[in-house]
């Protein structure tokens, strides 16, 4: 039986045409169907649909031009299975409504969904499944308590596998759309709204400032003004001298791939498996070694692998010090330093730095009155400063731990890059009663990415830290240490070595010979390393903030670190920090030339006001 011609008083759709028609299933029939023989085959598989429409066309894209009502309900009435539409008339009739696609009214059942899967897509069906119900229930045309057809009930409808059915449910499950019990339908569930890009950020309910330790406060005003200073540095017209990082230009990249491929070769599966909290023991073999090149007379078993050498630092308060306990350390130090004792809510017990180092006379009246939990010490190309102790004061030093059974903390961080002068042994190579902690890292010398120090101390001491580090980080990277390990036995450290003193000889030459050239020596001071990569410069009788000067001097295209980062308080005089580790010469002459103009600028400003 064919249909009425659209239009037809008789024809079923137009018999009620301001009703919305609900259709329950729409059925395309493949090519071996009797009723299709003379059309070609379908690419589509299922639409099922419970959507409201009314006439005008058909949306969806037909393969054939015969589609088959398996059945059809309009209104109240059924019609036969038989019955034959042609597509253009048929596609002329409907228009889907946006209303919400919801369930029967009529005895609570599981509602149909409108899901077309495209086979020609690279997404799994399953996935086209959940992602057109997360559309339904994002937009709220899916409410919370609705019912979802059977997994068998929707595979048979969409002719799929079951299986994919119930994988598309699990996902949205596991996503909090929905709720399932054995033997029921799936429902959806009422959900938190997932933020979307769009979506701006409200105030939260926590004030953090509140919540936070007090101690993370000044690290905080600390962070961000070096960001604010970094960033300014990274201008194409700024020479800058802040940063103390080795050169990356320098870096033995070749010979490190090479050693990193044979370890991941040779042992990949147990270097990527967790580590000993100790290290790598063949890295820990060699540190020894190179160490007992310096006269330190350590093994193996006395060292520990660090992530860097302030990793070292944090794991020896954690194991020495309790909140409020003192630490003695020189005044100027270590930044970064300062940060971790601050972290660690210790008391900064300042010393101040002579010429010759550490001031012993307030050292000493420190050990009798305060006890604090050690002495921090960087003897060999001090940070800021590049002094060097010498053997006289590391005797002393030492005498006066030994003497107030005090550790002494020594920070070697630079201990290899020695480039003029006599050779000073560390003080831990006198350490007969054990009371030196040696701190050692690779970063200053070779790559900081790697982030890979060590600690070489009494080995009750190593023992004792090894519970701290298995419960704040498990292990070091292995991998890289075995990479550096390969790296450092195969000859490539010493080579690397080699090069860089080259190197970086010729460049502290040219920032001492440039100071010595442009400064005026009677306004200015400026120590004299004897390696490493920093120079530190006092101002005499300039009077304006440490701000002013800053940005003074970024104004004539230089950067300079202030040396109020490198105190526990403020500090004595106006000083800065220049580094001369990611410069060439050219740069560094460049840099102190526009650095003496903006300096002698300051001076006559101040003369011709006075």
């Amino acid at each position: 039986m064919v249909l009425p011609a659209p239009g037809s008083p008789r024809h079923p759709i137009y018999a009620r045409p301001k009703a919305n028609l609900s259709i329950t299933t729409l059925s395309f029939l493949r090519k071996e169907s009797r009723f299709l023989s003379r059309t070609p085959s379908f690419h589509l598989k299922t639409l099922e649909s419970d959507v409201s429409f009314q006439p005008s066309f058909h949306p969806f894209s037909w393969a054939g031009p015969w589609v088959k009502l398996n059945p059809i309900k309009i209104g109240r009435s059924y019609f036969p299975k038989n019955w034959l539409l042609w597509t253009a008339d048929f596609r002329s009739m409907l228009i889907p409504q946006p209303p919400k696609v919801r369930p029967y009214s009529a005895g609570g059942g599981p509602m149909s969904l409108l899901i077309r899967i495209d086979p020609r897509s690279s997404r799994p069906v399953f996935g086209q499944i959940m992602d057109r119900i997360r559309e339904l229930v994002d937009s709220g045309a899916l409410e919370p308590g609705a019912r979802l057809p059977s997994t068998r009930s929707l595979a048979d409808r969409l002719e799929v596998n079951r299986s994919t059915v119930y994988r598309a449910y699990q996902e949205l499950w596991s996503l909090g759309y929905l709720e399932s019990r054995p033997g029921s339908y799936s429902t959806i569930r009422k959900r938190t709204r997932v933020l979307s890009r769009d979506d701006r950020p409200r105030e939260g309910l926590i004030d953090w400032s509140v919540r936070t330790r007090p101690g993370l406060s000044p690290l905080q005003r600390a962070y961000e003004l070096e960001a604010a200073f970094m960033a300014r540095a990274a201008g194409p017209e700024i020479i800058n001298f802040i940063p103390l990082s080795p050169d990356s230009r320098l870096f033995p990249l070749d010979d490190f791939r090479r050693s990193m491929n044979q370890a991941l070769t040779r042992k990949g599966p147990q270097l990527l498996q967790y580590g000993s909290p100790l290290g790598y023991e063949p890295l820990r073999e060699f540190i020894a070694r190179r160490m007992r090149l310096h006269s330190v007379s350590v093994s193996a078993p006395e060292i520990m692998i660090t992530t860097g050498a302030q990793n070292a630092l944090h794991l020896l308060i954690g194991l020495l010090a309790r909140p409020g306990a003192g630490v003695a350390l020189e005044s100027p130090t270590y930044s970064r330093a300062l940060d971790i004792f601050r972290l660690g809510d210790l008391d900064l017990l300042e010393v101040p730095l002579t010429g010759e180092g550490m001031d012993l006379e307030v050292l000493e009246r420190i050990l009798r009155r305060e006890s604090p939990a050690f002495v921090y010490t960087i003897p060999t190309f001090h940070n800021p400063t590049g002094v060097t102790t010498g053997q006289v004061h590391r005797e002393k030093l030492l005498g006066l731990c030994q003497k107030y059974r005090t550790p002494l903390v020594e920070d070697g961080f630079e201990e290899e890059m020695k480039y003029f002068g006599r050779t000073v042994l560390p003080i831990k190579s006198m350490d007969l009663d054990r009371v030196v902690i040696y701190l050692g890292t690779f970063s200053k010398v070779l790559f900081p990415g790697l982030r890979i120090g060590w600690i070489a101390a009494d080995q009750a001491l190593i023992q004792s830290l090894i519970p701290l580090q298995r419960t704040t980080i498990l292990s070091g990277n292995i991998l890289d240490q075995a990479a550096l390990a390969g790296f450092c036995r195969s000859g490539g450290y010493e080579l690397h070595i080699r090069r860089i003193h080259r190197v970086y000889r010729r460049r502290m030459q040219a920032a001492l010979g440039a100071l010595e050239s442009f400064l005026n020596r009677k306004r200015i001071r400026w120590t004299r390393p004897q390696g490493g990569y920093t120079i530190y410069l006092r101002l005499r009788g300039l009077k304006l903030t440490e701000e002013e000067l800053v940005d003074h001097l970024f104004g004539h295209g230089v950067a300079v670190l202030p040396g109020s980062f490198h105190f526990p308080g403020p500090p004595p005089d106006l000083s800065f920090r220049l580094s001369i580790a990611h410069l060439d010469r050219a740069a560094i002459r460049k840099g102190v030339d526009r650095l003496s103009k903006g300096l002698e600028e300051l001076f006559r400003k101040q003369e011709g006001k006075s």
